[in-house]
Parts: structure tokens; C-alpha cells; sequence
């Protein structure tokens, strides 16, 4: 079979104006030369930047063309929605995450989708450290000294987040709860502003995507004080893990991993799946997701399912013992 040529990847705007609604799609027109991957978060950001890296690459070893369409909104469940409606024709995939998949079906009566039941897992693709920074202008010089300065002072108290609801919320919450102090958790569109109010000193501290720290970490306008993971991060060996600290609970990595429509055939999902696992191994995937604080993580589906399963079972209880609820 001869190789299909490769179209080079559109802006996302080009691409979104392009082509059809999701629920409009037509797959009998695209199936073996187009596939969708779609993302539930704006162009330029970490997810979508993963999205790109690995979508350039897919298509050299698919023999098809993979497109990104960026499709944001409520933190990714109006593409979760759409894509688990999509015919299991291979010509779309979704990107996932931790928030979508784990804590947004814990914390929001409105989504509607099954995180278990309603995707056919295909692969991780990457895992990433949430991190609680605090800005330049504060004293503390370690988690430990950042926590005696909440006891003292109230004002201290107050973490930003990138959204109400999100694992960095929680994570904060996580660490107040073990230490009797009550952390205000201070909800952000995105993790834009929330970085710019850090390095202003306007909140002293906040929970974030270590990728989203990185660039302030090392030019010294916010300190990093703790990460999440089994091990230290390799952008930032310096900083501590939580679990080295006396937190297990956060000794977990986030992840971004690849879904298929369910009933999508096993054999497609496992040609994909075992693409990624190449592109994973690649040292200019490594390279490239480290620009963005993340790592390279591959798998087959079965082990993405059971990822999804052990962070819906991680989260349930803490979810439920804070009480929150987005809506």
C-alpha cells in the first residue's frame, strides 16, 4: 500500500473553522486519510502543545493525516461530551486528562459522560507534577516554613488555582487538611492570571501544573516548594517531592493520554497505542515535553483504564470529605 502524503498541522483556528461540528462529522469521508485529535482546552497551552508534538508524529507512522482541533470549555467536558457520541471509525481521538477523566465527574452534577465506561482508552501519552509555589516576595524557603507562616497569618492562607475543582484545589486542600490549617483555595481562569498574581505578590501562594511554574522558577520571580509524584521531577530535581514531606496521599503523577470512541476495534486501538509507544521512546518527544514540564509515558489501554480507575478511587474520598461541588 503506498503511503498517503502528509499535510502539515493548521492553526487551530484554521482547522476549527474547517471543519464540521463534531456531531456532523462525516467519518466514511475522512476514515484512513484524516484523523481528528481533539482537545478540550484553548490553542497554546500545555495540553494543546502535547497535542502537537505527538500529532506530528503519529502521522508519519498512522499513514494519515492527524489534525488538531481545539474544541475548549468547561475544562474539557463539552469535548469529552461530543467526542464520546463520535462513531468508532478511527477518524478521531481525543486527548484526555486527569481533570476530565478523575476530577470534574467527582465534583460536577452536570457532566453527563462515564469516565470508565464511555472512552476506549489507547495510551498515555505524558505525566506531569502539580507543584505549590509561593511568590518571591514571601519568606518561606520550604513547605514547612510556608505552612507556619499560614498558621501565624491568616492572610497567608489563600492559595490560587487554575479552576474550583481542579487536582491543584485539591491538592492544596490534601496538604491544610493533614496540617489543621485551612487553606483558602482562590479559583482562576486558567493558569495565566493565576501566575501573573503569584509573581505580583497579589496571592502568596498557588497550586499549579509544574510546567506552568517552570519559567518563573527558574528566572527566580516564584519558588517552588513541593511537587507531587513518586520521585523528584527532572526539570526541578531541587524541589521536593510532597511524599518525601510526610504527604503520600499526592505521590501520584498527573497524566494526558489518548481515547477512542468506545466500540472502536482493538485492532486500531492497538496500532495506535503501539505508535505512541514509539513516539514516547523518541529523545525529541522527551525534549519537547520537558520545554513544557511534563514526561514522556507510554502503555498499552488496559493500564490507561486502570489509571483512570485508581485516580477516580484516589480522589472519591478526599473529594467527598471536602464537600465541594463546581454545581
Amino acid at each position: 500500500m503506498k503511503r498517503r502524503a502528509f499535510l502539515p498541522l493548521l492553526p487551530a483556528g484554521v482547522i476549527a473553522a474547517a471543519l464540521p461540528p463534531l456531531a456532523a462529522a462525516q467519518p466514511s469521508a475522512t476514515a484512513g486519510r484524516t484523523i481528528r485529535l481533539v482537545v478540550g482546552y484553548p490553542a497554546g497551552g500545555t495540553a494543546d502543545a502535547v497535542a502537537r508534538l505527538y500529532a506530528e508524529e503519529l502521522q508519519k507512522r498512522l499513514g494519515a493525516t492527524v489534525v488538531v482541533d481545539n474544541r475548549p470549555g468547561a475544562g474539557g467536558q463539552i469535548a469529552a461530551e461530543q467526542f464520546r457520541a463520535l462513531p468508532p471509525d478511527g477518524s478521531a481521538l481525543l486527548l484526555g486528562n486527569s481533570h476530565m477523566f478523575s476530577t470534574l465527574p467527582l465534583t460536577s452534577r452536570s457532566v453527563k459522560y462515564d469516565p470508565v465506561k464511555d472512552f476506549a482508552p489507547v495510551a498515555r501519552l505524558a505525566t506531569f507534577e502539580v507543584a505549590l509555589a509561593v511568590s518571591a516576595a514571601q519568606p518561606a524557603k520550604t513547605l514547612q516554613e510556608y505552612l507556619a507562616l499560614a498558621r501565624a497569618k491568616p492572610e497567608a492562607r489563600s492559595f490560587g488555582v487554575p479552576a474550583a475543582g481542579s487536582s491543584p484545589h485539591f491538592v492544596g486542600y490534601v496538604v491544610g487538611k493533614k496540617e489543621g490549617i485551612e487553606l483558602l483555595p482562590v479559583p482562576y481562569k486558567g493558569g495565566a492570571p493565576l501566575l501573573a498574581d503569584l509573581m505580583g505578590n497579589q496571592i502568596p501562594a498557588a497550586v499549579d501544573a509544574l510546567g506552568g511554574f517552570l519559567g518563573a522558577h527558574r528566572a527566580g520571580k516564584i519558588r517552588m516548594l513541593a511537587v507531587t509524584g513518586p520521585r523528584r521531577a527532572a526539570s526541578v530535581p531541587e524541589v521536593p517531592t510532597f511524599g518525601e514531606l510526610g504527604f503520600g496521599a499526592l505521590g501520584s503523577s498527573s497524566w494526558v493520554g489518548l481515547f477512542a470512541p468506545p466500540g472502536t476495534s482493538q485492532a486500531l486501538v492497538d496500532r495506535v497505542s503501539a505508535a505512541v509507544a514509539e513516539i514516547a521512546a523518541l529523545p525529541s518527544t522527551t525534549a519537547g515535553l520537558a520545554n513544557v514540564g511534563f514526561d514522556p509515558a507510554a502503555g498499552n489501554p488496559q493500564q490507561l483504564r486502570e489509571t483512570v480507575r485508581g485516580e477516580l478511587a484516589l480522589w472519591q474520598p478526599i473529594i467527598r470529605e471536602s464537600g465541594f461541588q463546581i454545581d
